[in-house]
């Protein structure tokens, strides 16, 4: 057995890639963060190298992966916080203020790859996703649940020669660089794009950079796309085109199978889904989706704290 502040402090720079974000989230000093995480690697005879900005674990685990198991069980029985992970738009419209009882990331992972791996792996116990790419319904570790839908648009900025047009095709879109992930970041939102010629200038992203996706679409001809909660945070700087994607967003919570029925859970569940509700009075492209659990647990629409 190790204790909880060793597994954390290598946990979390495998999760949050950083010392100084390590420290502020789980209350340690930097120096005790980078002490705490060797002392780790040396009690299971691992080490970590980085590759493209990500740390990665080298070695053979299994004493880790048994270790990661009991403590993640002791986070879930109400002795740590728990750790909850977001997309760009989900961290700051919808998990801030930081529900109580949960550690937020950094929001900015970039595909489902690392996220899914971080939940196998027992180092984040919840994602707040996207749709539509989700665990399959017959994953054996993860699943999870949907709080809403909302179609997806293609953006440009102002003045982009395509809002000129009284009518749009896709057709008309594919004179134009469009946005594109790296391979396999999003397989389900990728192969409905370039069904319809889309997803055609790539950048190379594995954190989210505003710079390289939005930022890339203001200073060029570049389509990207946005939801009714993506554009919450763009504000003015992008403009809808008048032709909707074949593929609805929405969002969903992901999970180890065996937590899904936590009460931590169905509370994280009801905040969240209560937030999203206050943003689709105003915006109502969003289409709201009833809990699993919300008939027996009377507490679907309230939230299970006071919220500021």
């Amino acid at each position: 057995m190790i204790d909880q502040e060793s597994l954390a402090a290598l946990d979390g720079l495998l999760w949050l890639r950083s010392g100084e974000a390590v420290a502020e989230r789980f209350a340690l000093s930097q120096s005790s963060v980078s002490r705490q995480a060797r002392r780790c690697l040396r009690v299971f005879d691992v080490d970590v190298k980085k590759l493209e900005g990500e740390w990665d674990l080298i070695g053979d685990a299994p004493l880790l992966a048994a270790e990661r198991q009991v403590h993640q069980l002791a986070r879930w029985r109400g002795h740590r916080a728990l750790r909850l992970e977001g997309t760009y738009w989900s961290g700051p419209l919808l998990c801030e203020p930081v529900p109580p009882g949960w550690v937020l990331g950094l929001c900015n992972i970039v595909g489902i790859a690392r996220n899914f791996a971080l939940l196998r792996e027992r180092v984040v116990d919840v994602w707040l996703a996207g749709l539509p790419d989700v665990p399959e319904p017959d994953d054996p570790e993860l699943t999870s649940i949907s709080l809403c839908q909302m179609p997806v648009h293609c953006l440009v900025q102002p003045g982009h020669p395509l809002l000129q047009r009284s009518s749009i095709s896709f057709e008309d879109l594919r004179p134009y660089p469009s946005l594109a992930l790296p391979q396999g970041a999003y397989p389900l939102v990728e192969a409905a794009l370039k069904e319809v010629g889309l997803w055609s200038s790539p950048v190379r992203m594995r954190r989210y950079k505003r710079q390289l996706w939005e930022g890339k679409t203001e200073q060029e001809l570049t389509i990207g796309y946005g939801t009714a909660l993506s554009l919450e945070l763009l504000g003015p700087a992008m403009q809808r085109l008048a032709l909707q994607l074949p593929v609805d967003s929405g969002e969903v919570l992901v999970v180890r199978r065996e937590f899904a029925s936590t009460p931590q859970f169905k509370q994280l569940a009801t905040t969240l889904r209560h937030r999203l509700c206050q943003l689709a009075s105003r915006l109502p492209e969003i289409q709201m989706l009833p809990l699993p659990f919300s008939g027996s647990s009377g507490i679907e629409e309230a939230p299970p704290h006071p919220e500021p």
